[in-house]
């Protein structure tokens, strides 16, 4: 079995936003150092993990225990035997791993910025007939102003407006009401007048959420690694996981059954490996598409640490 090296590059969707210009800020560098820790959970024996020395004691005995290699991004050559796994494919992910020598299987770029946009996943939605009433794509500052009277009239009715390639909460403006205040207005115009297309979407309070993970092989075949139980605060910031608390098998079956069909369409548009298909439970019943990342997601790392600790009873997992 060839091993692998791991690569940390959690600004994946900041790079597709802003293709042959993206500059990765200094909290960015900061953020994927500290994820990368957590790529140790999906590691195996065998495996290296990409990681900028220098390395803290405790990285390093939890690396030794786990029989992984640690790496350094300035010293990362010879890795030859080794097949590079980024978070998800970019140019600056392919570019370390080209420089580490590693064995790349990289995914068109183009293929990989449009399955992992926000307007795919919309249109997937309506395709499955699964779209959420109310959400629309926006062009220009009048349709968005539309879209939100029409679908939030009551001043209490809450509201989200995403950037296509928004993740973890960022790129986005929340609001009430019907119409937008003038932070959320001057967000909107700035990203418009960018080119952006913009998403609408009420609000929707959430009961539990869920993360599907899959993976899809080059042949097509998808195989189906779980569902995560991701906890998010007030704003949908993610917090952590709950382990050890499984859907119900009727609820597995539908989150499965809209996973494989995610999974089948990422395969004809040409993308292959792996994926998060998230979920909620609303006030009504499932909302069983949420979100598609064609890039691992936290939710592969919180499924490996409930694999590896085995909770006898629901437990709470902190990604921090």
């Amino acid at each position: 079995m060839v091993s692998r090296l791991w690569h940390m590059n959690a600004d994946f969707e900041s790079e597709l936003a802003a293709p042959g210009r993206y500059r990765r800020l200094p909290s960015f560098d900061l953020l994927n150092r500290r994820l990368t820790e957590h790529l140790l959970w999906l590691a195996e024996p065998g495996d290296a993990l990409l990681i900028r020395a220098p390395w803290s004691e405790q990285l390093q005995a939890e690396a030794r225990r786990g029989s992984v290699e640690l790496v350094s991004t300035d010293k990362a050559t010879g890795q030859s035997a080794r097949i590079f796994t980024p978070w998800g494919w970019t140019p600056n992910a392919v570019a370390a791993g080209e420089c580490a020598g590693a064995v790349m299987r990289a995914i068109p770029f183009d293929i990989v910025a449009r399955v992992n946009s926000k307007l795919w996943s919309h249109e997937l939605e309506i395709e499955m007939g699964t779209a959420q009433p109310g959400a629309a794509l926006a062009r220009t500052f009048e349709e968005l102003q539309e879209a939100v009277a029409r679908a939030c009239p009551k001043p209490s009715d809450k509201w989200v407006i995403k950037s296509p390639f928004g993740f973890a909460a960022r790129d986005r403006v929340l609001g009430r009401g019907a119409r937008l205040d003038a932070p959320q207005a001057k967000w909107s115009l700035r990203r418009l007048a960018l080119g952006e297309t913009l998403i609408f979407q009420p609000w929707l309070k959430v009961i539990r959420e869920y993360g599907v993970v899959l993976e899809i092989s080059a042949d097509g075949s998808i195989e189906i690694q779980g569902i995560s139980d991701l906890q998010t605060n007030g704003a949908g910031t993610g917090t952590g996981y709950i382990l050890g608390r499984p859907p119900t098998p009727q609820r597995t079956g539908e989150l499965e059954r809209i996973a494989h069909l995610v999974g089948a369409r990422l395969f004809q548009e040409g993308y292959y490996g792996p994926v998060g298909v998230d979920a909620l439970e609303r006030e009504g019943g499932l909302h069983p598409l949420l979100e598609i990342n064609a890039r691992y997601t936290m939710g592969f790392v919180a499924l490996a640490v409930e694999r590896s600790l085995k909770p006898a009873a629901p437990t709470f997992w902190s990604t921090k």
